[in-house]
């Protein structure tokens, strides 16, 4: 059977795709560390037109910052750009990056911050969603 340049060719970058695909497939798949953990908070308030209310738990939220383990607080409301995909239905939000993921549990369960949220969330949030991520 005689095999004509082209088709070496051919084959040799067949060999090297399927070696190559399977050392990858070989390797290691384990996850890559997050970074810091970063717990976002999204507010819906009962009273959405108060900028009273709305500065009440900013300035609580920035508060947190007293606890132990936790690195930033940010807070603000939503931004306006023109994407279908964009959320427009919260009214303020608040992300609390902590120095690592023991950190992010402790404050949880904090005195603290289970005071701010009966004091500040309860009177004035209709609602809220909470997602922890890690970012680099």
């Amino acid at each position: 059977m005689s095999v004509n340049r082209n088709e070496r060719n051919v084959m040799a970058v067949a060999l090297l795709l399927l070696l190559g695909w399977s050392i990858a497939a070989c390797s290691s798949t384990a996850p890559q560390s997050a970074g810091p953990p970063v717990h976002t908070v999204f507010l819906w308030l009962k009273n959405h037109d108060s900028a009273a209310d709305r500065a009440r738990i900013i300035r609580a939220a920035e508060s947190l910052r007293i606890i132990p383990g936790v690195v930033r607080v940010e807070a603000g409301r939503q931004v306006s750009v023109p994407a279908e995909m964009v959320d427009r239905g919260f009214d303020l939000a608040v992300a609390i990056t902590f120095r690592d993921r023991a950190a992010l549990l402790r404050f949880e369960g904090d005195r603290y911050c289970r005071q701010a949220m009966a004091r500040y969330l309860r009177p004035l949030v209709r609602r809220y969603a909470v997602y922890d991520s890690g970012v680099r």
